[in-house]
């Protein structure tokens, strides 16, 4: 069926440009490639047809596979063209029947890969053999295209340096091309060094880099040698400048800040006070504490923060030593807690302990209490002797006043 409609399709072709023109005399195809390959390169191809009216192409591509290696066949015509290999033969075709070739156009692209063992000198070339064009109705021969190079020389691996000179400074070792590493001291009246350098191989490319010299400080010269291939080498000299004599050093010793991971100062920090407390409960036996000098040139060392005591002070240092190298000292007390308080329990830093409860007094039962003679009381017999007493005379006046009422 494909065959079929494959057919059908050429013979429309040729029904609708029966009456096209003859192609043109100029009609062509061409093969291009890189100007210089050499051993193991990737190189690439292009076929190109000219002329006026193309509707399709073919032909053979050839190449000394002992040589080359084929790695990939790409279309790059569109407007509905096709381009199809069948082994090295190659066929390109409209699809549409409506967008002939009347100009210089690329078709496809073939990519090789040069094998690395190619000798240098080796001849190189790659054809397209029997190509032909087509307007649908005519045919024309075009034979054969073809690329050729010679193998160049492989690109030099030479980045080394044939010299190198400093006008204004002496280098440290002599040079010599294996040795990378140079030194230099100037006065400080030169503020630059002035370099020059030749590479080794011509075709090698040198880069300098020469910053300005830091005063009292080493300054890194570098010389950098491009090889042909792209390999690079690094010469560096290091420069030490001298100090300028009218500089004065800093005499700043202050901190601009002092920190303790995961606790905090009391009081907070100021510059101008030296002394601060941090509290730490039991389990805590390190401390980290930075300090962070006001002055760029200034320096911080911390002295102490490990092994800390339990139940003590423990003295941590921050000391700030200014350029001119005068110190201040700040000082951190760290005070861990004791293992355990009186009364068996973890202690706690002042401050801490938990507010006290004020207590209600148990109320106050009233309690009876013997008294005796000998403590100078009165007798349980006392009391019942007067109350006898009481009783006997209540009865008595009860009497007498009822018989003076019933007399009246």
């Amino acid at each position: 069926m494909k065959r079929m409609i494959h057919s059908a399709a050429i013979l429309l072709l040729c029904i609708c440009l029966f009456a096209a023109p003859v192609l043109a005399a100029g009609t062509g195809a061409t093969l291009t490639g890189p100007g210089t390959v050499r051993a193991g390169d990737t190189i690439t191809l292009t076929f190109h047809v000219n002329g006026t009216g193309i509707y399709g192409a073919s032909g053979v591509l050839s190449y000394d596979s002992s040589v080359l290696e084929l790695k990939q066949t790409k279309q790059i015509i569109g407007n509905g063209w096709a381009v199809e290999f069948n082994g090295n033969h190659f066929v390109a075709y409209d699809n549409n029947l409506a967008n002939s070739i009347n100009r210089n156009t690329e078709l496809f692209s073939v990519s090789f890969q040069v094998k690395s063992d190619v000798a240098t000198g080796t001849a190189l070339e790659v054809s397209c053999t029997d190509v032909m064009v087509s307007d649908g109705s005519a045919d024309v021969t075009i034979g054969t295209v073809s690329y050729s190079a010679t193998i160049a020389a492989p690109l030099s691996t030479d980045s080394s340096l044939k010299s190198l000179t400093v006008s204004n400074a002496t280098i440290s070792p002599a040079f010599s091309a294996g040795k990378t590493s140079y030194t230099a001291e100037v006065p400080f009246e030169i503020s630059k060094l002035e370099v020059k350098a030749e590479a080794n191989d011509s075709k090698a490319q040198v880069s300098i880099k020469s910053p300005t010299l830091t005063p009292d400080g080493t300054t890194k010269v570098t010389v950098t040698v491009t090889a042909e291939n792209g390999d690079k080498k690094t010469y560096t000299i290091s420069v030490k400048r001298a100090k300028d004599p009218n500089y004065v050093a800093s005499s700043n010793n202050d901190l601009a800040g002092i920190t303790v991971d995961g606790y905090v100062l009391s009081p907070g920090f100021t510059a101008e006070s030296t002394q601060y407390v941090i509290w730490l409960p039991y389990e805590t036996e390190n401390v980290t504490v930075n300090g962070l000098a006001a002055d760029s040139k200034a320096s911080v060392t911390v002295e102490g923060g490990s092994g800390l005591a339990a139940g003590a002070d423990n003295e941590i240092k921050v000391i700030c030593t200014a350029e001119d190298g005068t110190q201040k000292i700040y000082t951190v007390i760290a005070k861990r807690a004791a293992a355990h308080g009186s009364n068996g329990e973890p202690a706690t830093p002042p401050g801490t302990e938990p507010e006290t409860q004020p207590t209600t007094p148990a109320p106050t039962v009233p309690q009876c209490t013997e008294t005796t003679e000998k403590d100078g009381g009165i007798g349980w017999w006392v009391l019942l002797i007067v109350a006898i007493a009481c009783f006997a005379g209540g009865t008595a006046l009860g009497i007498l006043v009822g018989k003076k009422f019933l007399r009246k």
